[in-house]
């Protein structure tokens, strides 16, 4: 009986011997803006608007002090080296937005990733890909956002497992080279000189030995990675009167005059809650803006019934059923929604 032939060997994919010559990095011009009511100079990216650049939020409230540092560091005005920017606060404070928002308006490109355990070093500068018989280059982020001249913008950094940390070095520093292993060719990234990187954290410097354990999955800094970020920047709440102004400008308040009243009254209780929860050690989960918007939203926008009629009246107990779906249910225990509550009736007063 004939033997059968073994089956083809596949063709092995191999790397283009002539490497193709990377195009020119792209040159940007700018032209001096500001943000209306802020006396600071930002730079706007003249030319086209690509596709990574925020979307402008009409209703972020940004803070001079905040804002100022932001400029001076992106495009310090002394002719040195631009800075790395780390952005620390409590959840929902506003950090994350606030580059977002410094890039909305000056038209330049965002590559955000959030750190966790399951961030590798690869993930993050690239690896090989194959295709059609032979391989190919994909970069990561950290590459693309260093050679478009874009902002890289790292979230919750202390979720970065240590190897990741330390690949960040080079990229935190002004003149750092990055190396590609699995290039095709294996090569070092382009710095663009428009290039900029800032990162976010609620844990970072004195406050990790406090606050650390409230964010699981966090690890401590390194200390070595701190040291290559020369602006650090406390974001914190924003004070009463300008988040009652922004929640009333998120949520949809209502028409009728007499009830709008009723609305703004109750937004500026909750807003007190918020302050007062905030205030108090006590509470472990904090009280993050977006809960707050969450729970104006519901409140304005009352009850549907079947037949499309919407009743809303603004009463105690509405305000305290909305308290639970938008953010008492997910505190981290029993004991921080007893203390939330406690707040609400002493604002309000008891539920009718």
């Amino acid at each position: 009986m004939p033997k059968t032939p073994p089956p083809p060997a596949p063709k092995k994919a191999n790397r283009s011997k002539t490497p193709v010559k990377p195009a020119p990095l792209k040159k940007f011009t700018y032209t001096p803006i500001t943000i209306s009511g802020h006396d600071v100079r930002l730079m706007k990216r003249d030319g086209p608007r690509h596709p990574l650049v925020p979307a402008r939020d009409p209703h972020y409230c940004f803070r001079e002090d905040l804002l100022r540092e932001i400029a001076w560091s992106l495009w310090p005005h002394d002719g040195g080296q631009p800075m790395a920017v780390a952005l620390v606060g409590q959840k929902g404070s506003g950090k994350t937005s606030l580059i977002e928002q410094v890039a909305a308006h000056c038209n330049i490109p965002v590559w955000r990733i959030n750190l966790n355990s399951g961030t590798t070093v690869r993930y993050l500068k690239g690896r090989t890909g194959a295709k059609d018989g032979s391989t190919h280059e994909i970069l990561g982020p950290v590459p693309l956002a260093m050679e478009a001249g874009g902002i890289l913008l790292l979230d919750e950094v202390s979720g970065g497992t240590p190897p990741v940390n330390l690949s960040l070095f080079p990229v935190l520093e002004p003149t750092g080279a990055v190396f590609l292993e699995e290039g095709d060719p294996p090569r070092y990234v382009r710095r663009h000189p428009d290039f900029r990187i800032c990162v976010t954290d609620n844990t970072i410097g004195a406050d990790q030995a406090e606050t650390r354990f409230l964010y699981q999955g966090t690890n401590l800094m390194n200390a070595a990675l701190l040291d290559r970020v020369d602006t650090t920047l406390q974001v914190p709440y924003l004070d009463p009167e300008a988040e009652r102004r922004t929640v009333e400008a998120r949520v949809g308040m209502p028409k009728d005059k007499k009830l709008r009243q009723i609305m703004q009254l109750n937004i500026e209780g909750m807003v007190r809650v918020a302050g007062h929860a905030r205030e108090t050690p006590d509470i472990g989960g904090g009280f993050s803006h977006r809960m707050l918007v969450s729970w104006a939203r519901r409140v304005c926008a009352g009850r549907m019934a079947a037949s499309g009629r919407v009743t809303r009246q603004g009463r105690v107990s509405e305000i305290v059923s909305a308290a639970h779906p938008a953010f008492l249910t997910k505190m981290p225990s029993p004991e921080d929604r007893e203390a939330i509550l406690e707040i609400i009736q002493r604002v309000f007063g008891a539920s009718e």
